[in-house]
């Protein structure tokens, strides 16, 4: 069960000399709660909705600002194969719901805790009822 399988992708991305205003836009219209930060295809930082609206509201920024000043600089980053408790684990450790998807540092894609749930959930749901048929029917699975 790899990240590529749970991820969004193509992924939504920003500039980081987009305003704070176009980024909190751009994330409403594509409905996601972070967006990664790139220069070119590499992934430069991370700003959520809490970085567009609780810093900016608190210290009375500008929505003009550029996204660069508020976002997560260098952030973690998994491999679209990192098994999913890999990334659950890494998000979990740092206190993080989103991380990037990236293969050799271009970004393929976005995922989020909920993602990493939500697949985790169909998969051992689908699982659950292997082994209710295998429990149902004895010998339905052939020996390996």
């Amino acid at each position: 069960m790899e990240v590529k399988y749970a991820m969004s992708s193509p992924p939504v991305s920003v500039l980081p000399d987009a305003s704070l205003e176009a980024a909190a836009r751009h994330m409403a219209d594509a409905g996601v709660g972070a967006l990664p930060v790139v220069h070119g295809e590499e992934v430069i930082g991370v700003v959520t909705n809490r970085d567009l609206v609780v810093r900016p509201m608190a210290h009375g920024l500008s929505p003009q600002l550029k996204v660069e000043t508020v976002m997560s600089v260098d952030p973690v980053t998994v491999d679209a194969n990192t098994p999913v408790t890999v990334a659950l684990h890494a998000m979990q450790s740092i206190k993080i719901r989103h991380l990037p998807v990236v293969d050799h540092k271009r970004l393929v894609g976005m995922v989020s805790f909920d993602d990493l749930f939500s697949y985790l959930s169909v998969q051992l749901g689908a699982l659950a009822d292997v082994v209710d048929v295998s429990r149902k029917e004895p010998g339905s699975f052939p020996p390996r």
